[in-house]
């Protein structure tokens, strides 16, 4: 990744779980027709992303922090 891409997850992270959610969700929308052969892709991941704000929203998985992301991805 470069030092854009890292900024804008590291302020992303610092959204709520549900704010969260929205940017990916947002995200993945966009990419949405940007190939046809890549359609049933694209529908995969939303289906992901759906599944895990809701997994969020009714607690059945929490998030991290900011700081506990940024901890994580500095590991990698």
């Amino acid at each position: 990744m470069n030092d854009r891409v890292d900024h804008v997850l590291l302020e992303a992270m610092q959204l709520a779980p549900a704010e969260r959610s929205m940017v990916v969700l947002s995200l993945l929308d966009s990419l949405q027709g940007a190939s046809d052969s890549d359609e049933a892709v694209v529908a995969s991941w939303i289906a992901e992303a759906r599944s895990r704000h809701d997994d969020l929203v009714s607690g059945r998985v929490q998030g991290m922090t900011a700081d506990e992301f940024s901890s994580w991805f500095k590991s990698l």
